[in-house]
């Protein structure tokens, strides 16, 4: 499980633009959208999650905090950190906070409007073993993961695609494998205060002798007249692996930072 949360954690955040229908991605969806924080500009997201796995017991994320600083034009830097709590059917419970993610999401293509040409992004992300090993909370190995982010947009809505690979880091003894990620999501603005979103995603088995995972979801965000917006949505494994319910709330602030 402990690579599987690694690997959420860097996409929850790392799949985060953050407030009006083509700037705020993020929370609660798992599948990231093309924009980076605006260059200067630093956003914070802290969430809930709930999940029931289809082979019973309980895993919770909270808090799941994600903090991202725009560099440049174009050039996002962040970082996320997971406290969870798991008690799996069959496994001894865990709770703490888990390992440490560093990444880096830069806007390579942007999208031209009025054209075929959507934006396209490029995300890395370091996992730094910073949490406790003994416990269960880490694997004690550095990973890297690597997302290629598609977004198109057709006002009120935006399409976003996403391809990654985590690289995991090899722990003596474990049968841990490199992961492919993949999913889409659909963003669609009610009006300036109200969006629905969804997404559909994957993940290729974490471990020999375990199963890929598939996984969707359906939510709200809400802007009220301020530099922060809040969500909910609830989910479900498309197959007979993953999470038989999920639910997630949270909500993203932001600000410009004068120098």
């Amino acid at each position: 499980m402990f690579w599987k949360k690694s690997f959420f954690s860097v996409l929850l955040p790392a799949f985060v633009s953050f407030f009006s229908a083509d700037a705020f991605a993020g929370r609660p969806l798992v599948v990231d959208d093309a924009r980076p924080v605006a260059q200067n500009n630093v956003q914070f997201s802290i969430g809930f999650t709930h999940t029931v796995p289809e082979n019973g017991g309980r895993d919770q994320q909270a808090p799941a905090m994600t903090l991202g600083f725009g560099v440049l034009k174009n050039l996002e830097l962040g970082l996320t950190l997971d406290r969870t709590n798991t008690d799996l059917k069959g496994e001894s419970p865990v709770s703490g906070f888990e390992d440490l993610h560093l990444y880096s999401k830069y806007n390579f293509v942007e999208e031209v409007e009025k054209g075929y040409v959507p934006a396209m992004t490029f995300t890395f992300d370091l996992k730094v073993p910073t949490a406790n090993s003994h416990n269960g909370l880490s694997t004690g190995k550095f990973d890297e993961g690597f997302l290629l982010i598609v977004t198109k947009h057709w006002f009120p809505a935006a399409v976003d695609l996403n391809l990654g690979y985590t690289v995991v880091g090899r722990q003596q003894g474990a049968k841990l494998e490199n992961q492919f990620f993949g999913g889409v999501a659909l963003r669609y603005g009610l009006n300036e205060n109200w969006r629905i979103v969804g997404d559909i995603y994957g993940l290729s088995r974490g471990a020999k002798g375990e199963k890929a995972v598939g996984n969707f979801q359906i939510g709200i965000r809400y802007r009220p007249n301020l530099p922060a917006y809040f969500d909910v949505a609830v989910g479900r494994s498309l197959l007979a692996t993953g999470d038989r319910f999920q639910v997630t709330v949270g909500t993203t602030w932001s600000t410009a930072l004068n120098f």
